[in-house]
């Protein structure tokens, strides 16, 4: 897993959270127009689902740092993985378990559909870590999608 692939991995977690905070300020402007299209502001009761389409480019952009230091600090290393039977999917997370471990589950957020395929098919992901609190960077290979796992105990 070479520096270019995880530039390629980064900048398009970059883009991704863009776009997601764009479609968050477009529904936003949305909400604006309606409401002064109807005169009335309780159209602003549905503000929190534009704060929700904002959540995962925010969330990318404030853990960006704790990514790159992780990725600096720590090997990259090829771990065979399988998602965890009856949590493939648990809200907006997903758990993998590493072959060989005992209930140790990589817990990962907001995977989009073509990483899970990816996934499925390759059954591994490269991963930076874990530090001493848990987290790892964790990187697909074919389909470039670079996040922030956490290590956890089932």
């Amino acid at each position: 897993m070479g520096e270019t692939w995880v530039r390629k991995c980064l900048a398009g977690s970059d883009r991704r959270a863009v776009g997601f905070i764009g479609i968050a300020l477009v529904a936003f402007v949305v909400l604006w127009l309606v409401s002064e299209w109807l005169g009335s502001r309780w159209v602003f009761v549905l503000s929190p689902l534009c704060l929700e389409f904002a959540v995962p480019g925010l969330r990318h952009f404030l853990t960006r740092r704790s990514l790159r230091r992780l990725l600096e600090t720590y090997p990259r290393h090829a771990v065979p993985v399988h998602f965890v039977p009856g949590r493939a999917r648990v809200g907006w997370q997903t758990y993998l378990e590493t072959e060989g471990s005992d209930r140790t589950f990589l817990r990962l957020s907001e995977l989009p559909e073509r990483v899970r395929e990816n996934i499925r098919r390759g059954g591994q992901v490269w991963m930076a870590g874990p530090d001493p609190r848990g987290r790892a960077a964790v990187l697909t290979r074919g389909a470039p999608f670079l996040t922030l796992g956490r290590v956890v105990i089932r």
